[in-house]
């Protein structure tokens, strides 16, 4: 009896079983997210894993083209002495570099040690056959009868045995064709072969075992993905049931009883969302006065600026701490009045504080402290930022002398002083006052610093 005295009611909350919902279906769907991330991840190295192999591939079947084109080109010039068979043989190794290209693509990608131990293999046999093709052409060049200034450094550069210089010309070709075509050179080339196709396997290795790997990973995640999904559905389905029991069917006996005009004790969690509801608009509407209360009661009215008590309390709140006090004041003020009358007035004031806002900085505090008063605390602000601050003010000044949507122009008098600059227990406003009557008394439209030297 005393817990329903004191408005308690027994029974589930409709907020608990929302919230205990809410959590369990945070949890399921964040560990989904993690298991669909995954298994997007597995996909995409498999994906990447193929396209590399394909890549590998590519490369490793343009290593061997290139090799087989370039003994081709070298058996073709002995055999015919074409000059061009030459010139396309040297066009590869020297400039296209399609072997060096396709080397280094692979070792940027599926690098397997027992892969490149074969492969570098083959390319080492490959050297063997370009010495040997070198040879062999250079050969022929002197078999043919060729100027052989006019072959690559490379050719030039092969040195023929005194034995081979001694023979005929027709010696010398059927030599040159005969290293090209004999059994070391054949066994040579079927090495090489051997060991590109011995690369290739293990390729094929490599990326079945990575393969092998992702598959059963995505197995797995797939698993978990089925289980999670299971568990989402039965949260679902417990949601759908406690909102019915709790809200639905409460809510329809309480609105049948309003219709009817008969008083209807709703049980569950309705009449807890009935008092929630109402608390939630009188609290918003309370909130709503207090901030509009609190708002009129710390900024002025007309410019939107911090009133004089704000500014009172921010002085108090910044003391002890590095700041700047700025104090302005519009010259001759009374006169615009007098000439323009209080509407033109009050635009100036507006104005004059729209500059300074949008002058200083958002951590800078920007009041209205009398009627043509204002002032400005500068926070984390010490006397190595007296440029800064001056051409601020200079900017802001220059603003002013133009006159603007039906407002005069008008200038101000300014007084600046950092709390770094003053001794302890002397009240920083009054230095920045007795700086800005120094501008005062030189004449107004102008600016002063408070100095200890200055005073």
């Amino acid at each position: 009896m005393a817990d329903k005295k004191k408005g308690r009611h027994y029974g589930i909350s409709l907020r608990t079983v929302i919230l205990g919902m809410f959590c369990i279906g945070i949890v399921i769907s964040f560990f989904l997210f993690i298991a669909m991330r995954d298994t997007t991840e597995r996909y995409n190295d498999m994906e990447a894993a193929t396209d590399e192999y394909i890549d590998c591939q590519n490369d490793v079947y343009a290593i061997w083209d290139v090799i087989n084109d370039l003994s081709e080109r070298a058996r073709n010039f002995v055999v015919t002495g074409s000059p061009e068979e030459v010139i396309l043989y040297f066009n590869e190794v020297q400039v296209q570099k399609s072997k060096d290209v396709a080397l280094e693509s692979i070792k940027s990608r599926l690098v397997d040690e027992q892969m490149m131990k074969h492969l570098n293999t083959a390319l080492t046999l490959c050297d063997r056959m370009m010495q040997v093709q070198y040879y062999a052409m250079r050969l022929s060049v002197e078999a043919y009868e060729y100027d052989i200034e006019k072959y690559p450094a490379l050719l030039r550069e092969v040195e023929l045995t005194s034995e081979d210089q001694a023979m005929s010309h027709p010696e010398q070709k059927r030599k040159a064709t005969d290293l090209l075509f004999n059994k070391d050179y054949t066994l040579l080339k079927n090495q090489v072969d051997i060991r590109i196709g011995l690369c290739k396997t293990a390729l094929i290795a490599v990326v079945e075992k990575k393969h092998l790997e992702t598959s059963e990973r995505l197995q797995e995640l797939l698993q978990h993905q089925q289980h999670l999904i299971i568990a989402m559905m039965i949260t679902l389905l417990m949601v759908c049931i406690f909102v019915m029991s709790l809200v639905i069917y409460p809510l329809n006996r309480l609105i049948s009883g309003i219709s009817s005009g008969i008083r209807q004790d709703v049980r569950g969690a309705s009449e807890i969302r009935f008092l929630s509801d109402t608390y939630n608009r009188m609290h918003e509407e309370m909130e709503i006065a207090n901030n509009k209360l609190g708002y009129e009661a710390a900024h002025d009215a007309l410019t939107g600026l911090f009133n004089r008590n704000s500014y009172d309390e921010l002085r108090v709140q910044s003391e002890g701490k590095n700041v700047a006090l700025v104090i302005i004041d519009v010259d001759l003020f009374k006169e615009v009045n007098d000439t323009y009358g209080h509407d033109v007035g009050d635009k100036v004031l507006r104005r004059v504080a729209d500059v300074l806002a949008s002058s200083f900085r958002d951590a800078d505090k920007v009041c209205r402290i009398g009627g043509d008063e204002f002032s400005v605390i500068m926070m984390n602000a010490t006397s190595f930022m007296k440029e800064v601050l001056a051409r601020k003010i200079h900017d802001a000044a220059e603003i002013l002398r133009k006159p603007e949507g039906g407002t005069p122009a008008v200038t101000i008098s300014v007084g600046v002083a950092f709390s770094d600059q003053i001794r302890e227990g002397e009240n920083l406003f009054k230095k920045a006052d007795r700086a800005l009557y120094r501008v005062k008394a030189a004449g107004r439209d102008g600016c002063a610093f408070y100095t200890p030297e200055a005073e």
